[in-house]
């Protein structure tokens, strides 16, 4: 991972917090979204899938919506069915403010 991976994370990061405080959902949708794009070109794939499906069931802006399930579509023909099945139960389990927490350092 270079720099600017690094540096754009914490500015997700810092965003997401900033939409926490504020309560802001669409705000933590975005970002979440972006997140979870980022993880893609850093080769995060699992973990990019887990925030979609997650994020997935809140609502969120219609461009953020489309852009988080062509990118869940893409991930769904290139990896394993088990990595969404794994998703789909976390998500089940955990809520937004868990993944808040996770995503901030917190858990």
């Amino acid at each position: 991972m270079d720099s600017f991976d690094d540096d754009t994370m914490d500015r997700y990061q810092k965003a997401l917090r900033v939409a926490v405080k504020n309560d802001a959902l669409l705000m933590i949708m975005d970002t979440l979204i972006k997140m979870a794009e980022l993880m893609v070109s850093k080769g995060e794939k699992e973990r990019a899938v887990e925030i979609l499906t997650i994020a997935l069931h809140y609502p969120m802006r219609q461009e953020t919506r489309s852009r988080a399930e062509t990118l869940y579509d893409d991930l769904e023909t290139e990896l394993c069915p088990r990595v969404f099945a794994d998703a789909r139960m976390l998500a089940q389990e955990v809520t937004l403010d868990d993944l808040m927490a996770a995503l901030l350092g917190k858990a």
